[in-house]
């Protein structure tokens, strides 16, 4: 795993910690619930990415910080009502967490595009060695 899976999968896991609803408040089970069920997503987010960094699961992780920081950043006028409720039951502040999401969305995002672009620039690095090679031995 590169340098850029490690750190998004720790980005993710920040991303955990401040999204954890500590505190249920006025809120519905349904609601907590909800909230901790993103958290949880998070982590399982991050550990797959620590496990296997496979394109699919870098897609996740990008999309789901994605979600949060979006829901954090525009509250009320997210179109899930449910989760800019949700996202407002996190252990951080909401400036904080929006922080956090958006970063982990941005490392997910290098390590998703160095995962799919790595293997077309090492073939085309060595296309051009192999000319470059045969060139010089004519």
């Amino acid at each position: 795993m590169s340098w850029s899976g490690w750190l998004a999968a720790l980005a993710l896991a920040v991303c955990a910690v401040v999204h954890f609803p500590l505190q249920r408040g006025d809120a519905s089970l349904r609601l907590h619930a909800f909230a901790l069920g993103l958290s949880v997503l998070c982590t399982v987010l991050a550990l797959l990415l620590a496990l296997r960094p496979v394109a699919l699961v870098l897609a996740g992780a990008v999309l789901v910080p994605t979600v949060l920081a979006g829901a954090q950043a525009y509250g009320g006028s997210f179109p899930s009502v449910s989760l800019s409720r949700a996202v407002d039951l996190a252990l951080a502040p909401p400036w904080l967490a929006a922080a956090v999401a958006g970063c982990a969305a941005l490392l997910a995002l290098v390590a998703l595009d160095f995962r799919v672009l790595a293997p077309i620039a090492a073939r085309q690095w060595e296309a051009a060695s192999a000319s470059e090679a045969h060139g010089t031995a004519e």
